[in-house]
């Protein structure tokens, strides 16, 4: 975290945004925290725009570890994440959803970014997103105006506007995503931001199957987790003819760790340590769901599994021509062709035919 935001104080970008998860299980002292590290991102002139996820409020899991040993630890209400994070976002908004965490911010006088509050936590938290109908009439009234007065509106939602995934099917689409779709549509929405599914996604939505690649449609660009490998993040710029460029970034960790000047080798080689560190994790969790198959057989069915899983979070292309001729996944069919591991493999290989890392779209 440290070395993501200095390096966004040296990008210096108009705004930087958090669409929720800001916390494990919504821990109290986790958002005070987290607030006073944004502190000096505001106070080099950058804002800071927040809005809460489905783990930040009313969060029952929140939750201290000393050693082994965990504790319950006070959560947020709706009240206190308003007050924790007023200087970023909800202090500086020029209108605010009486009945939400959501909120309008004026990027500039021709861009505003639409900060919607998608979370469920009244009166418990809930895993599924949700657009309030009021925040829907609130969004008209934002919507509206800016269609009268030129201006660019950029939705943004902790859950997903579309169904992105064939890994994960279920309580990532908001439940009323048609209703939240219609609304954008009718206003020529062409882009929206989120993030929840933690795998980096790029897909446009089509009201029916065969429609040209070029009609009208929304796009929405999922960002993975920051604290995943390889901990990267999303850069969206507006180019000087008026279209949208998105891509992603790691934090360059390596380079912080030398400037600080830290002797940790496992900081100081970040990108190496840090892919190395997950694919053990990986291997080693499905290495301990297959059984009586001999360590070369494990280790080589457990290392596939562990480099797609890898590359499908991080948004890469995966050729599954490729990998379906290697020895590793020649023993996963030989071995568990019906299990749910080769079944999931599979679903990231087609999800993942392209690219999701960079986004180019001419705006009208």
């Amino acid at each position: 975290l440290e070395a993501f935001l200095e390096e966004v104080i040296q990008e210096k970008p108009s705004a930087l945004v958090l669409s929720g998860d800001l916390t494990m299980n919504g821990e109290k002292m986790n958002h005070e925290e987290l607030a006073d590290q944004l502190r000096r991102v505001r106070e080099s002139g950058i804002p800071v725009l927040v809005i809460p996820g489905n783990h930040d409020i009313n969060n029952t899991n929140a939750a201290v570890y000393i050693g082994e040993e965990k504790d319950q630890a006070p959560a947020v209400t709706a009240e206190e994440f308003l007050q924790i994070y007023y200087d970023y976002g909800y202090g500086q908004a020029f209108s605010r959803d009486e009945t939400s965490l959501s909120y309008a911010y004026a990027l500039d006088e021709k861009n505003w970014l639409l900060m919607l509050d998608s979370a469920q936590y009244d009166p418990v938290n809930l895993v599924e997103g949700r657009i309030q109908e009021s925040t829907l009439e609130w969004m008209k009234g934002i919507l509206e105006e800016a269609s009268q007065r030129g201006i660019f509106v950029l939705p943004i939602a902790h859950h997903n506007l579309l169904s992105q995934s064939r890994m994960y099917t279920t309580q990532c689409t908001m439940e009323n995503h048609q209703e939240v779709i219609r609304l954008l549509e009718e206003y020529g929405c062409p882009l929206f931001l989120s993030g929840h599914l933690h795998v980096q996604r790029i897909h446009k939505h089509k009201e029916q199957p065969g429609t040209p690649d070029d009609a009208y449609g929304i796009w929405e660009i999922v960002t993975d987790a920051l604290s995943i490998p390889p901990c990267q993040y999303g850069l969206l710029q507006w180019k000087e003819d008026g279209s949208l460029e998105y891509a992603t970034k790691a934090v360059d960790v390596s380079a912080w760790a030398a400037g600080i000047g830290s002797e940790n080798p496992d900081l100081l080689n970040f990108s190496d340590w840090s892919r190395n560190y997950i694919s053990s994790l990986v291997s080693a969790q499905i290495a301990g769901k297959i059984r009586n198959l001999g360590d070369e057989v494990t280790r080589s069915m457990a290392e596939l599994y562990a480099e797609i899983y890898m590359d499908y979070y991080a948004g890469r292309a995966i050729d599954a021509r490729t990998v379906r001729s290697r020895k590793g996944y020649r023993w996963w069919q030989r071995n568990l062709p019906d299990s749910r591991m080769l079944e999931q493999m599979e679903a990231m290989m087609t999800d993942s035919n392209r690219d999701n890392n960079y986004f180019h779209i001419a705006i009208d």
